[in-house]
Formats: structure tokens, C-alpha cells, sequence
């Protein structure tokens, strides 16, 4: 009987560190799942902030028009409106523009769209045309084309304001050529 006794202890014994040890393995596991959560909220937190990163060289800021042909090819394929406005253009038709990259609301089958006469505070405020998905103008050969009037001097110099849509979204850049 005293044999039966001490394994029925050692069994029991047996279970409470079977036991002590899965609890263990389920504090380690929570606090592993809670800095795992704290890191991909981190991670995602830098990827927004570095996605608005990209937009600072564009906002309020002077290019070359070098610049504004390489800023149409660097947003190629994204989500992104840029529209170049040229002095030609201006003269023409108030405040149009050529629109590239991702098409804004109110954009033409030329690809030509009237942007709003006043800025809204430090940037434009047009949506993207996305009722049946996001068309885009990838076609960036009038940028090079001398004589038309959306010709992009490489020397001549153009103010890049933001585009925002109704939620303070940015969703593009307007390139707007400045009298020399």
C-alpha cells in the first residue's frame, strides 16, 4: 500500500509540473503576441509616415521641369495624379492641366482636367476618378514633345502643390509652370 501511495504522489507531482510549465508557455506566448502587435503597429506607423515622406519634395516647392518628367515616372503605376500645367496651357485654358499617372475627377479623353482656381489652404482639393477602379494616363511622350503646349522645358521652373481629395488624402501634385 505504501508503494501505491508514493506513485500516486509522484503522478501527482508529475501533473502540477506539467502544469506550472503550460502556464509558463502561455505567459510567454501572450507577451511574445503583445510585442509582436507592438511591432507590426510600429512597423506600420513608419511605412504611413514614409509614404507622406515622399510627397515632401513636392509640397509648395520650385523644379526644374528635368524634375517634374522625373517626379511623373517616379509615381508610374501608383496611385498618383500629376498634373503639369504649362504656361501655353495657362494662356489657353484657365487652369487646366495635363493629367498623368492616376486620372483626377473631371479629366477629358485628352487627358486634359480643369483644376480649382483657388488652392484649398496649401493644397488643391480634387478626387481621384475611381468610380470603376483607378484609370490611369501613362502615355508621357506630350512632356517631350516641342511646340505642343504640354511641353516640358528641362530649364523652365514650376511651383509642385499637393492634390488632396475630401479626407485630406494626398492624391497627387500639381506642377504649375512659372512665368520666366
Amino acid at each position: 500500500m505504501e508503494g501505491e501511495l508514493g506513485s500516486g504522489a509522484r503522478i501527482a507531482i508529475a501533473l502540477i509540473v506539467i502544469g506550472v510549465i503550460i502556464s509558463i508557455i502561455f505567459v510567454i506566448l501572450g507577451f511574445t503576441r503583445g510585442t509582436t502587435n507592438q511591432g507590426i503597429t510600429t512597423v506600420a506607423n513608419s511605412m504611413d509616415s514614409m509614404s507622406l515622406a515622399q510627397f515632401d519634395d513636392y509640397d509648395q516647392k520650385m523644379l526644374s521641369g528635368t524634375q517634374v518628367v522625373s517626379a511623373i515616372k517616379l509615381f508610374e503605376g501608383r496611385p498618383v495624379a500629376q498634373v503639369v500645367r504649362t504656361t501655353t496651357q495657362l494662356n489657353a485654358k484657365d487652369y487646366s492641366g495635363h493629367n498623368y499617372g492616376a486620372q483626377l475627377v473631371g479629366v477629358d479623353a485628352k487627358g486634359i482636367v480643369t483644376m480649382p482656381d483657388k488652392l484649398t489652404g496649401s493644397h488643391y482639393q480634387v478626387g481621384l476618378n475611381s468610380a470603376a477602379g483607378i484609370k490611369y494616363n501613362m502615355k508621357y511622350l506630350p512632356t517631350t514633345v516641342s511646340g505642343t503646349e504640354t511641353f516640358v522645358r528641362p530649364t523652365a521652373k514650376f511651383l509642385a502643390e499637393l492634390i488632396k481629395d475630401s479626407t485630406g488624402t494626398i492624391v497627387g501634385v500639381c506642377f504649375t509652370q512659372q512665368a520666366s
